[in-house]
């Protein structure tokens, strides 16, 4: 991004995070850290089948077990108003409404919550989850994507119909062409910090959530809905989140089941998933297939781009991705098309990893782009630059900015590539194989809503507050920088408030949109801020001359902690 976006002095010194030494000398609290009066512990039971129901389960052990105070499954469970309104299919996006946990007998795929124990310690209630039997009438299932291209459907979402520009196929005809298929298996994104969630109700209808997150509001949104509550009785809390990758971005049945199991006890609850429920109940990047069809002119000029993928989603909930959107518009191809369809399958619901399904497509369309460079013997980069798009050709508007051309000299320039040997296998290091790579890749630009609260203090310090969760990038260093130098403050004097849905609202942390809107919103801010400011230098005898009620905000300087005319 530009420097210049955020008005970024250039010549400004790199700091130190302003939360790394909480976090490095044990400060930070994370979700499962907040000490609570009277608290209890959840553990999950999952399921040991991928399809079929429960027809017996057997909780009379556990609930004898020492220290226990319930076990909450599908024949006692608390209802939530929310299940019965349902999500709307046509969005085809995922927000918290799949899997109502604890709402039936129906499993849907293994590992899936079928009952939570709730005891006075970890330890009584892991034990204690240990003894629940469940019997289950088992049906056939199916987890296999090679095995289920038949049952390939498109998508509701109308953003993912199938693509057309030019000719479709038309790389069948050109004079050189390639075709090729990659598969990207299923990964995990099991960030060092388990999800966990402490869960504090005051009375029915009032609750307190300390979540791991990445969207303070979205999860409040979802505790809302879900319980049908007023935005002033849900507070979420995530100050500190240890990595999310996108796991943390929608609310899981894991935290309906900590809400249901803290109103049944009566007391305030603490859940933390084992690292091997991190494998199922929080998703994971889909296993996707992808089919290239490329084609060009001889002196490697593209006729024709074929891009069908085919990815996988749960048999409750239809998540979907922009897989093959990349194809459209990064290069200047006349003839394009592209088809996206998903399967559903006996697993839990995927979602978006960092980085998503563009980045998905990106492999599969520059590994393509690779083959042909070789089918050409033309250099990779130089296939690129004959391809290069001026304009975007989807939507065939001008790019605000690119500079891609740049990026291909710089890091050509930086790792050698002209000094490389083209041809496969005929480098190496110490004994080893190496080879030189390079890629291009596409992600959206976006700017949500957000909201900040600054105040300037009387001892020249100044506090900024949005409802922004951190769960890794460094949001509120950035913001700290941005309103710095918008502001003309030291960064020791400023302080950045976030992580707790009762600040004004903030955008979720992700889709690398985060500093972006929040850091639009800080440089707003800070100008109003100054606006104010002039307003009462005016009258302040320092600057009493003849033209100061004509004193406008670019005729100051605000620099140090210190307001000075610019003359």
């Amino acid at each position: 991004m530009d420097n210049n976006f955020f008005n970024i002095d250039k010549r400004t010194e790199p700091i130190d995070r302003v939360d790394g030494r909480m976090k490095v000398t044990g400060g930070a609290k994370y979700a499962a850290e907040y000490q609570i009066p009277n608290i209890t512990y959840g553990v999950i039971v999952a399921s040991t089948i991928a399809k079929g129901s429960i027809t017996g389960l057997d909780t009379k052990n556990a609930e004898k077990a020492p220290g226990v105070l319930a076990v909450i499954s599908h024949l006692n469970s608390p209802k939530v108003p929310g299940y019965d309104e349902g999500a709307d299919p046509s969005k085809g996006r995922t927000k918290g409404e799949g899997l109502k946990v604890f709402n039936s007998n129906k499993i849907y795929f293994n590992g899936q919550p079928i009952a939570l124990v709730i005891a006075d310690t970890f330890e009584r209630a892991t034990y204690a989850a240990s003894l629940v039997k469940a019997q289950y009438q088992k049906e056939p299932f199916q987890t296999d994507v090679q095995a289920n291209i038949k049952n390939a459907a498109k998508p509701k979402a109308e953003w993912l119909a199938d693509y057309k520009r030019g000719q479709a196929g038309a790389y069948k005809t050109a004079p050189v062409k390639i075709e090729a298929e990659y598969v990207l298996p299923i990964e995990v994104h099991n960030p060092m910090e388990l999800h966990a969630i402490t869960v504090v109700w005051d009375g029915d209808d009032k609750v307190t959530v300390y979540d791991k997150t990445q969207g303070v509001k979205s999860t409040q949104e979802s505790i809302m809905k879900a319980f049908k509550l007023p935005e002033q009785n849900v507070q979420v809390i995530a100050k500190f989140v240890g990595g999310g990758f996108g796991s943390a971005l929608r609310t899981w049945p894991h935290e309906i089941a900590a809400l249901l199991g803290a109103k049944k006890v009566g007391r305030p609850l603490k859940l933390v998933l084992t690292r091997e429920q991190m494998f199922t109940m929080v998703g994971y990047r889909p296993y996707t297939i992808q089919k290239l069809g490329l084609g060009a002119t001889q002196d490697g000029k593209l006729v024709g781009i074929t891009h069908i993928a085919t990815s996988q989603t749960s048999s409750y909930e239809e998540f979907t991705e922009g897989t093959v959107n990349i194809s459209r518009m990064l290069y200047a191809c006349p003839n394009v098309d592209t088809q996206y369809k998903i399967i559903p399958l006996n697993l839990s619901t995927p979602t978006w990893m960092r980085g998503p399904g563009e980045a998905t497509g990106a492999y599969a369309l520059e590994s393509a782009m690779d083959e042909l460079a070789y089918a050409l013997k033309l250099d990779p980069i130089e296939l690129r630059l004959r391809n290069y798009a001026e304009t975007d050709p989807e939507q065939n508007r001008p790019f605000s900015s690119k500079f891609l051309k740049e990026a291909y000299q710089m890091g050509a320039e930086r790792i050698g590539w002209a000094n490389r040997n083209p041809a496969p296998r005929s480098m190496q290091e110490d004994g080893m194989l190496v080879g030189y790579g390079m890629g291009s890749g596409i992600f959206g630009a976006f700017r949500w809503n957000a909201s900040v609260k600054v105040r300037l203090l009387a001892d020249g310090s100044l506090v900024m507050q949005s409802a922004v969760s951190d769960s890794g990038p460094g949001t509120a260093t950035a913001m700290t920088q941005i309103a710095a130098n918008a502001f003309g403050l030291p960064t020791g004097k400023i302080t950045f408030e976030l992580g707790n849905s009762s600040l004004p609202p903030g955008p979720t942390q992700g889709g690398s949109g985060t500093t972006s809107t929040l850091g639009s919103a800080v440089q707003e801010a800070c100008v109003a801020l100054k606006q104010k400011l002039v307003e009462l230098a005016k009258e302040n005898s320092v600057f009493h001359t003849e033209n100061i009620h004509t004193v406008k905000p670019e005729d100051l300087i605000f620099e140090d902690g210190h307001i000075v005319l610019a003359s």
